[in-house]
């Protein structure tokens, strides 16, 4: 497993990141291990937090909840 250090991290993400794709990593700071960057398993990507959740069951509203909250910040 290939170990890199937070500042290499913050200094190319999106490399690191693409890396991370195909093989886990080992994030350090000052040499102590703080994290892993690791591929998500099809299994999880597949299932979506919300799978089992029965929408129907939430309350219906007859309004724009959107201009509800524009309204409020422009009270501010």
């Amino acid at each position: 497993m290939k170990t890199i250090s937070i500042k290499q991290l913050h200094a190319r993400t999106g490399y690191w990141t693409g890396i991370a794709k195909k093989t886990p990593l080992i994030v350090t700071n000052r040499g102590e291990k703080i994290a892993a960057l690791q591929p998500l398993s099809k299994v999880s990507a597949a299932h979506p937090v919300f799978q089992g959740r029965d929408w129907s069951k939430l309350p219906k509203i007859d309004f724009e909840s959107t201009a509800m909250i524009s309204e409020d910040r422009n009270a501010r």
